[in-house]
């Protein structure tokens, strides 16, 4: 805080363990560089500063998994900027998670854990920013040599058609329903329960992603799947944001226009959340990153594809129907959940869910159903630190 690149709330607290946006960061590190930033575009506030950092090579588009500024920063996202700031780059997520922790700007978490999905705090983001500081006047910093070892065995690990890390170690129990175990996601995320979970009836019956990838043409093809993952991401982009001072028509129809549109919910419904949001005057924020290699499918629920997802819900006047999901309303009678009780204000979530997609009239890709929902029987949500 002496040097100016991060300030306190207006109470006059730190906060020190506070999760930091990836907006927040952005800003402490153009300060923290004493670069110049035009504020004469002031809306969003981070505008200046992603300019800067943009313009500096520091943030490249695709760096973060959506484009949701408000969304806490992940190690890998920090990793990428960090590196790219002390004049280095690298081919990929990996290498570029390499280079921060064998140049000292990021240790293990824990015995070398690299934790790149993991979040980070305002007082991790300050020793980060003062150590790119000193690698930047010339200094050498020490390493954490597991979170190097654990790094350079992830950077040379077999990798998928994204180019991501596959590991071969600590396998979730059901890693042979899956094509491969990505590194970056924990086995929690792929031993969630299955929907269907008993039913014996064979329309009920789940083809596996593993299955899938062997034999459905569609997820074996790569160009078709991201077409999938970024019309749900962005989807719950605008579902998981929402602003009563600003929500308006224009958010429905963005909205309505990823929904399956053979579904018998329209662009109606939709609006009426809208007017809900307004006089219940809801404040949300939140992203969500949908994971092309694990794809389900069954006869009866078709395709559905699971979510990794965080959430914090700011304002509102009724705890009634905060998000246009059709579940969210009993989310607290659900056995898995029915310990959070209500989401708390202000409170981070983080969860895993599989999202239904199915077919749309337009042009053939899979779009979020109407019958999809975060808030669901094998629903996995936890509270963030």
């Amino acid at each position: 805080m002496q040097k100016g690149y991060v300030s306190g709330y207006p109470e006059g607290t730190f906060q020190p363990e506070k999760t930091v946006s990836r907006s927040e960061f952005i800003a402490m590190l153009i300060h923290s560089l004493g670069q110049a930033s035009d504020t004469s575009t002031t809306s969003p506030w981070y505008t200046p500063y992603v300019n800067t950092a943009t313009e500096s090579g520091y943030y490249v588009t695709g760096d973060f998994s959506s484009d949701d500024w408000n969304a806490p920063l992940s190690r890998q996202e920090l990793a990428r900027i960090a590196v790219r700031v002390i004049g280095k780059t690298a081919k990929d997520n990996t290498e570029y998670m390499y280079m921060a922790t064998s140049n000292g700007v990021l240790s293990g978490t824990g015995k070398g854990a690299l934790n790149v999905t993991g979040t980070t705090t305002r007082a991790q983001t300050v020793t980060v920013i003062e150590r790119i500081s000193s690698i930047l006047q010339g200094e050498t910093l020490p390493v954490d040599a597991l979170a190097v070892a654990n790094a350079q065995e992830a950077m040379n690990a077999p990798k998928d058609p994204w180019g991501r890390a596959v590991r071969t170690t600590n396998l979730p129990k059901n890693a042979k329903d899956f094509p491969y175990i990505l590194e970056e996601y924990p086995n929690e995320m792929y031993e969630l329960e299955l929907p269907f979970k008993g039913i014996t009836e064979p329309a009920f019956k789940i083809s596996t992603p593993a299955e899938l990838y062997k034999t459905d043409t569609l997820i074996q093809n790569k160009k078709e799947m991201e077409k999938w993952k970024d019309n749900a991401e962005a989807y719950y982009k605008l579902l998981l944001n929402v602003d009563y001072r600003t929500i308006n028509g224009k958010w429905a129809t963005d909205l309505y226009s990823h929904k399956n549109q053979w579904n018998s919910v329209g662009l109606e419904e939709v609006m009426d959340y809208v007017a809900w949001a307004k006089k219940n005057k809801i404040v949300t924020e939140g992203s969500l990153v949908v994971e092309p290699s694990m794809m389900f499918y069954s006869r009866i629920g078709g395709y559905f594809i699971r979510a990794e997802f965080s959430f914090r819900i700011k304002e509102y006047t009724e705890y009634n129907e905060i998000f246009d999901d059709i579940r969210f309303h009993s989310h607290q009678g659900l056995d898995n959940l029915k310990a959070l009780g209500k989401f708390q204000k202000g409170q981070w979530y983080h969860g895993y869910a599989d999202i239904v997609l199915s077919t749309n009239i337009q042009d053939g890709i899979k779009r979020v159903s109407n019958t999809a929902t975060l808030f669901n029987l094998s629903t996995i949500i936890h509270k963030k630190n």
